[in-house]
Order: C-alpha cells, then sequence, then structure tokens
C-alpha cells in the first residue's frame, strides 16, 4: 500500500471461556479454546496494536474476567496511551474488581444485560444472572467509572426494553447499545429468536419511544438500520458527536483479534473472513497487506443485491453491516433488516 490504513479501534477476544451458555452468544462461548495466547502474547499484540495508532481497545471474550491476568492487559493497554474498556456479563464482580478496574484506569466498562430478569437469566442459563448484572453496574458506578450496558434484540428481548430501560438506568447505567440477534453460534439453534425482516418497523417503534424518554436512552449498533430520519438519533451515544451509517469499517478502522490469534476486520465476522494469525506473522505486516480485508478495502459495488442494489444510499452503505450479511445471506451486499426496506424512511 502507498500508506498505511489508519486503525482506530481493536476488539480482543481475551478468552472464550465464560461462566454464561447463552442460547444467542454468536462465538459459543463456555470453554477456552485449545490454544489461546498466553500473557506475553497478548501484551505483544497491544503493543503492537499501539505502534499502528490504534486508539481505543476493547477486552472482551466468551467472558474477558475469567482470565486472572486480565488486570495486567488492561494495564498494558491503558499504559500504551490507549482508552481501553471491557465487556462483561457482571457474573462474580465485587467491589474489590470494580476498584481495580477503575484504579488501571479503564475509560468505561460495558455489562451485557438482554431483556428483563425472566428473559435474560432463561437466554443466559445462569440462574440469578440479571440480578449479578444489575450489582455489577452499581459496583462499577460506585468506582467512578463510566458504565455502559449491550443489549441483544430479539423475539423474546423486544418485548422487555422498555421495562428494562428504567431499570438499567436505576442501576448506573450511562449508555446502553442495542443490536440484533444474528443466526451464528449458539443462536443457529435458536432461529425462533431471530426478528423476522417484517419486524423491523416494530424494532423501530420502540427505539424510538425509548428515545423520546427522559433519562437513559438506547442507540443502535452496525446491524440496525440504515439512513433514516432517525438515523442520527438512534446511532448517536449520549455526549458523542452526531453519528451516521457511514458503511461498515471492518478492516478500514477497526480490527479483532481471537484469543487464538485470528485476525478479523471485526469479530462479528464468521472465521471464514480470518485474514492471518499474529502467531504467523507481524500484526503490522497483516494490517498493512493490501490484499486483506477485502469484503471493504477491496469492495465492489457489483456485490450488491435485492433492494440494496437500486437504493439511493447504496454508495454510502455499502449493504449496511458485512457481518450481518455473512451470517444472514453467506454474502455481504444484501440487507433484509434493512428499516428503510420495510417502509422506515
Amino acid at each position: 500500500m502507498k500508506h498505511l490504513i489508519k486503525l482506530f479501534t481493536a476488539g480482543l477476544e481475551t478468552t472464550l471461556a465464560c461462566p454464561c451458555r447463552c442460547e444467542t452468544c454468536g462465538s459459543s462461548a463456555g470453554r477456552p479454546r485449545p490454544s489461546e495466547l498466553t500473557t506475553d502474547e497478548w501484551r505483544s499484540v497491544i503493543g503492537d496494536l499501539a505502534a499502528l495508532g490504534c486508539q481505543r481497545v476493547t477486552l472482551m471474550g466468551g467472558e474477558p474476567l475469567a482470565r486472572d491476568d486480565w488486570p495486567d492487559l488492561a494495564h498494558r493497554s491503558v499504559s500504551e496511551g490507549m482508552d481501553t474498556d471491557l465487556i462483561t456479563s457482571g457474573i462474580g464482580v465485587d467491589v474489590e474488581t470494580a476498584a481495580l478496574a477503575s484504579d488501571i484506569g479503564l475509560v468505561s466498562v460495558t455489562v451485557s444485560v438482554d431483556g428483563t430478569r425472566e428473559v435474560h437469566d432463561s437466554q443466559r442459563k445462569v440462574p440469578g444472572c440479571f440480578d449479578q448484572a444489575l450489582e455489577a453496574i452499581r459496583l462499577f458506578d460506585m468506582a467512578g467509572l463510566r458504565v455502559g450496558v449491550t443489549s441483544q434484540v430479539n423475539r423474546e428481548t423486544l418485548p422487555t426494553l422498555e421495562a428494562l430501560a428504567p431499570l438499567l438506568q436505576g442501576a448506573g447505567a450511562m449508555g446502553w447499545q442495542v443490536q440484533l440477534t444474528l443466526p451464528v453460534g449458539r443462536a443457529q439453534d435458536r432461529s425462533d429468536l431471530v426478528l423476522d425482516p417484517g419486524l423491523m418497523p416494530e424494532v423501530h417503534a420502540v427505539l424510538r419511544r425509548l428515545v423520546e424518554r427522559p433519562g437513559l436512552r438506547p442507540f443502535i449498533t452496525d446491524n440496525i438500520g440504515y439512513l433514516t430520519k432517525d438515523d442520527p438519533v438512534l446511532r448517536t451515544p449520549p455526549g458523542a458527536p452526531i453519528r451516521v451509517w457511514l458503511g461498515c469499517f471492518a478492516g478500514l478502522r477497526t480490527i479483532g483479534i481471537t484469543s487464538d490469534g485470528g485476525v478479523k476486520g471485526c469479530l462479528a465476522l464468521p472465521d471464514s473472513c480470518i485474514d492471518g494469525s499474529v502467531r504467523k506473522e507481524p500484526l503490522a505486516r497483516i494490517w498493512s497487506d493490501p490484499d486483506r480485508f477485502a469484503y471493504t478495502r477491496s469492495y465492489d459495488p457489483s456485490c450488491l443485491s435485492g433492494a440494496c442494489a437500486d437504493c439511493v444510499y447504496a454508495k454510502v452503505c455499502r449493504g449496511g453491516c458485512t457481518a450481518t450479511a455473512m451470517t444472514v445471506h453467506g454474502r455481504q451486499g444484501v440487507s433484509t433488516h434493512c428499516l428503510r426496506l420495510h417502509g422506515v424512511k
């Protein structure tokens, strides 16, 4: 390449170990991968990310707190000058854990909460998981951290979102992102949970009501949208500059690294999109190779099909979220869940 594409954010799947067995888990987490990166290997990866100019690192899983060395990895990232956050189920979080996360200097912590108590505990297969998640939010908030929540939207959780909002707010959540459950990982076995495209107007109606409520309101992530008149309102987190959908950034501004060293443009992408391994070659070589991450770097408009091919916003949107297209349709360039496609303008 004539110049190195600027890397902004990295998602690190530090482990697949997890105390939950979520029916909607896209990575089928539970047990660690057979050969996960060691502490030294992760420290090296984090240093390489900093050298590439990465600005933000998210420690995720599985459950990142399942690794005994999570404080070491978090401290390494913070010490390299990168904004560092962590996504957790909240299980096992106590006062000491919250204080340590704050002392290390995490910019925020995100707790996964999918629906109200009955739905959340049922989907995660851990009795009492909902109460532990809310307690974790309270503890992180009391420790002085900004606490966010991420929620999956599916047939069981959608009807609970409006009741969930005040519970999250009362626990101390300051941000709330929502995303669609995709038919990947364990969710392939619960296809009944995945929302039919025809339900997207209902999703929009619920989100519209939620963003109009005082206090905590949700914002959408990459697999909901796109480019409706409400896009700036629904896509912008609290206190952030106005955002609209500008296409998939996987491999353009973002990178994901699996717990055994696989490199993708985004961790939500299927393993067929792995473009290298940090155990086999330097991360900088993978990132700077013009032939990697072809789904975005070598994007071809001819891949668009269906309504996406004829959409007035095709040049900007490029078929929506690449990971959603690949998991739902097996290829990029098509979105059957686009809000515009279902009458939301």
